[in-house]
């Protein structure tokens, strides 16, 4: 019996180590995927979608039942050292800080299902007001709006960011005056055009 109980024990853990061994290898794979990949096409403004890799996301692609597999975005900002970063609202919940903030777009994309990944630049925005209405609301650190109050313009959820700035310079509902927009209203050509970002590198 105890033998038994024994060579049960070590399947179990043999098991386990396994399973630690290959997720190991999916991060590190995660990690270096960007290596392969080209920023070229993108500039200031755009607008970076994505699903990640946790629960939360799972929660907001199920409650939305979008026709895209997408729970967040941001907006695509390339400082003066030619860096990319996307400035973008978070929960306290699942960030350090809560509400507006910004950070690398390499680490944007490595908490990223790379297939998920759509970048797409408003058609009108040719003075760039998009992007220096994003690092106002930023620099505001207007907080992250946790009621999804799209009446709400003192406090940002992620994909009200452009949805609102668009409205304000350009007098445009992208939205259609949804209260929970889907993040396929940034894929209406009408407004948007698809961007190019994941190119592999030669």
């Amino acid at each position: 019996m105890a033998g038994r109980l024994q060579v049960e024990i070590v399947g179990v853990l043999a098991f386990a180590c396994l399973l630690f061994i290959f997720s190991g290898c999916t991060r590190c794979e995660k990690a270096t995927a960007l290596n392969l990949y080209s920023t070229d096409s993108i500039s200031s403004g755009d607008i970076i979608l994505r699903k990640s890799y946790g629960m939360v996301s799972e929660v907001i692609v199920a409650r939305l039942n979008d026709t895209v597999d997408v729970s967040h975005c941001g907006i695509i900002y390339r400082d003066a050292q030619g860096h990319f970063n996307v400035i973008h609202a978070l929960s306290r919940k699942v960030s350090e800080t809560d509400g507006m903030q910004i950070c690398r777009l390499d680490d944007f994309l490595k908490d990223s299902r790379p297939e998920t990944v759509r970048v797409v630049r408003y058609i009108n925005d040719t003075t760039h007001g998009i992007i220096r209405q994003a690092i106002r609301y930023l620099d505001l650190k207007v907080p992250f709006d946790e009621d999804i109050d799209m009446a709400d313009t003192t406090r940002f959820f992620c994909s009200e960011l452009p949805i609102h700035i668009i409205k304000t310079l350009y007098h445009t509902d992208i939205s259609d005056g949804a209260e929970k927009p889907k993040f396929s209203v940034f894929l209406n050509r009408q407004y948007f055009k698809e961007i190019p970002l994941m190119q592999k590198a030669n």
